[in-house]
């Protein structure tokens, strides 16, 4: 999830191309992949994403032409912009490049000035469409957190600390502010699943039964099926918190009974940052609890029901935590 280089595929069957285009990047700031034919760049995509691709026109065993062709069928790699290669003798190839799905083409031999910037143009493109699709992401996540607090009468601004408190928790043990914010976002939705839990049992003013106990429960499932279908990064953090906050670390938790770091990270985030909040806000079924023994529960539950590192990271900037609560108080 962290920031990384941008990949790029560099596809030509002739050794001193490749060279040549190392040559021009290698000190660009990019992370490079050489291969001599199509079938090899269908082969390296089946192991990595990459952000972009150089793919040659005129290629033994498998053309660029057919190459892209087969890149933009495939929905998993249809979205990164391919960069032709031609030489000028085949500058009437391009209209059939541009047909199959390709964004540019550069003629050989390369000039070193036009080939890095139409890279860094095709990159930056890529991100504004990527950025766009991940504001949409925001804006489908926080309607769905407020979809959800409509069915939960009591829990006023839950999901916003608990969001806030997973993001808190995910820079202290060191992730960047760009993981940091699709855990908030992914925290946020932890409880969707209870939209599928009838009224009578999600504000029940009292006791939940057995029976009642299980079907609760179940809301773990509910709200990891709604969001696993998708293969967006925001989403499919959401569909992990949704399945793993109420794993323990000792392996007593549901619903899959998993242990220690079994439990994915984002899970034993929103685990923490959900009970600390839950136990401070009044419910149906109970008062708020006073901090102080809020503060002595999570204590004694290290290694227990939470990740160890985690409650060191939550006891020694308490504070800040605290900060949190009261900003976004009900």
């Amino acid at each position: 999830m962290k920031r990384h280089k941008p990949s790029l595929l560099i596809v030509d069957d002739t050794k001193t191309n490749l060279t040549l285009v190392k040559n021009i990047l290698e000190n660009e700031g990019y992370e490079l992949t050489f291969v001599m034919d199509g079938i090899d760049a269908l082969l390296a995509l089946n192991k990595k994403l990459f952000d972009l691709i150089l793919l040659d026109i005129m290629m033994p065993r498998m053309d660029g032409l057919e190459t892209c062709r087969r890149i933009k069928e495939n929905n998993i790699t249809k979205d990164i912009p391919v960069i032709f290669l031609t030489a000028l003798a085949h500058t009437e190839n391009i209209v059939e490049g541009f047909e199959v799905g390709g964004v540019d083409y550069i003629t050989k031999p390369f000039k070193p000035v036009e080939l890095k910037a139409r890279i860094k143009t095709h990159l930056e493109l890529k991100q504004l469409r990527e950025s766009d699709v991940e504001e949409t992401q925001k804006d489908i996540i926080y309607t769905l957190a407020y979809v959800g607090e409509l069915r939960s009468k009591d829990t006023g601004n839950h999901v916003r600390r608990v969001g806030e408190y997973s993001a808190l928790l995910a820079r202290l043990v060191g992730m960047d502010e760009e993981e940091a914010e699709i855990v908030k976002m992914a925290a946020a939705m932890h409880d969707l699943g209870k939209v599928a839990i009838p009224d009578g049992i999600l504000n029940k003013p009292g006791l939940l039964t057995d029976e009642e106990r299980k079907i609760m429960n179940k809301h773990a499932h509910w709200g990891h099926h709604i969001f696993s279908r998708s293969k967006r990064p925001i989403l499919q953090a959401a569909a992990t918190v949704a399945y793993e906050h109420h794993e323990k670390w000792d392996g007593s938790g549901y619903p899959r009974g998993l242990k220690g770091e079994e439990i994915h990270i984002y899970g034993r985030i929103g685990a923490l940052a959900d009970v600390f909040d839950a136990l401070g806000t009044k419910r149906p079924y109970k008062d708020a609890w006073p901090l102080e023994k809020i503060y002595s529960v999570l204590r004694s539950e290290s290694g227990k029901h939470f990740d160890p590192k985690l409650i060191e990271l939550f006891i020694d900037n308490f504070g800040e935590f605290l900060a949190i609560r009261e900003r976004l108080a009900d």
